[in-house]
């Protein structure tokens, strides 16, 4: 037996936090009205996608995050610059790559 389709797991998802949000049972909502359903309804959809945005948001790096490469060391070779890793550094000088 397949699973659910995107579109089913999202309205089970819904149906699931509007019956959180009501505080029923779920065979208790299914008697609300069609009016109560689809007011809970909508105040479901509103937390699923204040969830959603606040799980994006966690996972982008903040845009002023400034990245210190203090530790990198710059080589160069044949017009050429680099900053290297100082693990990396040997393995550069190897190759002919001089410290800057």
């Amino acid at each position: 037996m397949a699973g659910l389709t995107k579109e089913q797991k999202i309205a089970k998802a819904l149906l699931e936090k509007a019956v959180e949000l009501s505080g029923l049972k779920a065979e208790e909502f299914n008697q609300l009205s069609a009016e109560e359903q689809a007011a809970y309804t909508t105040k479901a959809q509103e937390a699923l996608d204040a969830e959603a945005l606040n799980k994006a948001d966690a996972s982008k790096k903040p845009v002023d995050e400034v990245v210190d490469n203090s530790h990198l060391i710059t080589v160069i070779k044949g017009g050429e610059t680099l900053d290297v890793h100082p693990t990396a550094l040997a393995d550069h000088k190897r190759m002919g790559w001089k410290e800057a």
